[in-house]
């Protein structure tokens, strides 16, 4: 029975959808962190995730470092918060004549 269990927990953190990423602001250093709801939220450090904005569009962006990890006030559900990488800029916007 015990492999049961097992193969019950793994096939629990192998499902897709469990986990929702949200743009959150950093109220000490100013600037955005990236929100992440879910049973495991601790374990996306170094990979690249879809992230929903209010408008329901999506960006993927690459989680660098772990900020924060705890339960959610409302719900009690894991979240945790992280830094991301910045996206390089486009070279044509920094062109533009006035």
């Amino acid at each position: 029975m015990t492999n049961t269990k097992e193969n019950e927990t793994q096939s629990q953190e192998r499902k897709p959808g469990q986990h929702k990423a949200t743009y959150a602001r950093d109220k000490r250093k100013g600037g955005y962190l990236i929100r992440v709801m879910g049973p495991f939220a601790e374990r996306f450090a170094g990979r690249e995730v879809p992230v929903t904005r209010k408008d329901d569009s999506t960006n993927y962006e690459k989680l660098s470092e772990l900020v924060w990890t705890g339960p959610d006030q409302e719900t009690g559900k894991p979240v945790a918060l992280y830094s991301f990488e910045p996206r390089p800029r486009d070279e044509a916007e920094d062109d533009i004549l006035f």
